[in-house]
């Protein structure tokens, strides 16, 4: 089947929220423009940190005839690198001088690039793709990303980048705001351009990049985004951004021996519990799935279309025939998606009631067109790694005809009563039912080809029937472990009820004593065998178990001395503790008491004090007034004098100004004595 491209290759864009301090790892000096350049920029325009680590100087790489070679081509590149950051507002890069070509992904490697990030701690790293050519590239992405799964929490993401191929991107970032810096970032790189079209190599990819973006992106650049969170669960092998590496992550396959189509079959009574049931089956981590839903209610079925569109499902509902003339059975089959699937119709007849149980699991082999099939009834439920679980068993066993995991038995509320997991063994099968129906994933060719059925005169029981000719020829493989839950209680085939004809007692005689009659005498006598041995196992077993439960009741019994001489002595504890509380509580009377009359003492020493602070207030305050009164007194007497010396001044002034004073200034001068003052 198809599933829209937008699961497998989201166009999600890149935010640059949240984000302080961002560490880029370049293998050569160049890589961190061609791969990353605008996000840098971008970033760096933000105010974030960005810091970038070129690992070698790129001095094996070719050149123009001007660059030269070794170091003269390592000194040039350096620069180049260093006009380029400048050219996109980012810090100097921090060279490591490693030999180019040379770099392996080792523990010096990863200390190296764990050091980067202890002294940056970024929250953000960008790593060159694995999916790159360059074996230095390869060792970057390798090295860098086993340092930032070993990091603090404070990394959180992890960026892979393309700079010479593109790689299967999750993450993409518009860069028409900083694409004009970019290319002029790129330009810098003479050494380069002058050997390859590097810069127009990096427009095509980023045109190429922003097809399908939301408009008006002309430029983009393309990430693969890895939550170090999950790495640091799954591995690293669960975070390399390569393209078979990422299909199978996705349950898609690489070849066409990977793509197992499973079938899961629903008989369905078109009860309230079925959503649950087959929204276990649309959370299942291997994808390629069809749904096949049998209505075996005997009405008409609600719709299915609460179910998500990235799930294929058939309504298979058998057409209504006339009593008297009655027809070869048809199928009505209501689509969901795909397109319609060709497949046989099955040739029983039906009734006006409901289908029943062997019936409606014969119609749904009929419409099942997978490689595999697992059928699930409308109230049990499939844990998300259940079919992943079998089909990789299947896998690993080709000659085994089915596989089968553990399974929880719960009550209707929840409540857990036991697990159905017990290992392979047909003799088990072949004495009793041990696997119940959503268990076993089986190989659809050995039905289709042995032309298998569920006895449709078996009311209850059949998938044990079924189960039984199924193993006829080859064995089932054992998953150990719960992935299944079976609900107890919520079905409706009387099959725990001792009092209907359809308790499971009855038929399990039925059927034993048919398999007794079929089977030869020498698997009749390792059967019976095994189940001896099986039996004395079980039994020794129990008395062990017994043994044990002796051994712990007289435990339990000393236990329970020693609890009583623990309560007798909490006791006397208890009543000591309980005279203390009093004499504590009596202690606390009195000094509550004490504590009153010295805080009432208190009382009146501060009302006293604050009285006679008051009254040397009040004095301190009249003998201020009359200091205040005495001053401005004196400040009186002092502004009269200095009117009074002001006026004399101005007299003074008019005599010397006068024609008397300089008409006399020759009088004054001859009467003074010879070497005095003139006027």
């Amino acid at each position: 089947y198809r599933q829209t491209e937008l699961i497998f290759h989201p166009r999600d864009l890149l935010s640059l929220d949240g984000v302080g301090r961002v560490l880029c790892v370049a293998p050569h000096p160049d890589d961190e423009v061609f791969g990353c350049g605008g996000l840098l920029a971008a970033w760096a325009d933000r105010g974030c940190a960005v810091h970038t680590v070129i690992l070698t100087c790129g001095q094996q790489g070719k050149s123009d005839q001007s660059a030269g070679e070794g170091a003269d081509l390592a000194a040039q590149r350096r620069q180049e690198s260093v006009r380029a950051a400048a050219e996109l507002g980012t810090p100097e890069p921090i060279f490591l001088d490693l030999p180019d070509r040379a770099l392996r992904y080792d523990a010096a490697l990863v200390t190296a690039l764990s050091q980067a990030i202890a002294q940056h701690a970024p929250q953000v790293l960008l790593l060159p793709s694995l999916s790159e050519p360059h074996p230095d590239h390869q060792a970057a992405a390798l090295a860098g990303l086993a340092a930032a799964r070993d990091a603090a929490p404070g990394l959180h993401t992890v960026l892979f980048y393309e700079s010479g191929a593109p790689l299967h991107a999750n993450l993409h970032f518009p860069i028409d705001a900083v694409a004009e810096r970019k290319w002029r970032a790129v330009r810098c790189f003479a050494s380069q351009l002058g050997v390859e079209d590097y810069e127009a190599h990096a427009r095509a990819m980023a045109t190429l990049r922003a097809f399908g973006l939301r408009p008006p992106c002309q430029q983009a650049e393309s990430f693969f985004r890895v939550d170090l969170q999950a790495v640091r669960g799954k591995g690293a092998l669960a975070a390399l951004p390569q393209w078979p590496w990422v299909r199978e992550r996705l349950a898609l396959a690489n070849d066409p021996a990977q793509l197992p189509l499973v079938s899961v079959l629903v008989r369905s009574m078109d009860r309230a519990c079925l959503p649950e049931a087959l929204a276990s089956v649309a959370l299942q981590t291997h994808a390629n799935l069809e749904l096949v839903v049998v209505n075996a209610s005997g009405g008409p079925h609600r719709p299915l279309d609460f179910l998500p569109p990235t799930l294929p499902w058939r309504l298979v509902s058998p057409a209504q025939t006339s009593p008297q003339t009655p027809p070869p059975f048809a199928l009505s089959l209501s689509k969901g998606r795909p397109e319609p699937v060709e497949g046989p119709a099955p040739t029983a007849q039906t009734s006006d009631g409901p289908c029943g149980r062997a019936c409606a699991a014969n119609l749904a082999l009929a419409a099942a067109q997978g490689e595999y099939a697992l059928f699930l009834d409308d109230d049990d439920l499939l844990e998300p790694q259940h079919l992943e679980r079998l089909i990789a068993a299947l896998q690993a066993h080709p000659q085994a005809v089915g596989a089968y995991a553990g399974v929880r038995v719960e009550t209707h509320d929840g409540v857990h009563l036991r697990d159905y997991d017990l290992p392979w063994a047909r003799q088990r099968l072949q004495g009793v039912n041990f696997l119940p129906i959503h268990a076993v994933l089986f190989r659809m060719d050995s039905v289709r080809h042995r032309g298998l059925r569920f006895d449709e005169q078996l009311p209850v029981l059949e998938d044990w029937d079924f189960w039984l000719q199924l193993t006829e020829a080859a064995d089932l493989v054992h998953c150990p472990g719960i992935s299944a839950v079976y609900r107890q209680g919520l079905g409706q085939s009387a099959l725990g009820d001792a009092q209907h004809p359809h308790h499971w007692r009855l038929w399990h005689r039925r059927l034993l004593q048919q398999r007794v009659q079929a089977l030869a005498p020498e698997a009749l006598t390792e059967t019976l065998a095994w189940h001896a041995v099986e039996l004395d196992r079980t039994q020794a077993e129990a008395a062990a178990q017994a043994t044990e439960h002796r051994s712990t009741a007289a435990w339990l019994a000393q236990a329970q001395a020693a609890l009583h001489d623990a309560q007798a002595l909490a006791q006397q504890h208890q009543s000591a503790r309980d005279d203390l509380q009093q004499r504590m509580h009596d202690f606390g009377l009195e000094s509550q008491l004490a504590l009153a009359e010295k805080e009432l003492a208190l009382q009146r020493f501060g009302l006293d004090t604050r009285r006679a602070l008051e009254s040397k207030e009040a004095e301190l305050q009249r003998v201020g007034a009359e200091a205040q009164r005495a001053l401005q007194d004196r400040d009186e007497q002092i502004a009269a004098l200095q009117a009074d010396l002001a006026r004399r001044q101005a007299e003074l002034r008019a005599v010397y100004a006068s024609r008397s004073w300089r008409w006399t200034a020759a009088l004054r001068r001859g009467s003074e004595p010879v070497g005095g003052a003139g006027a």
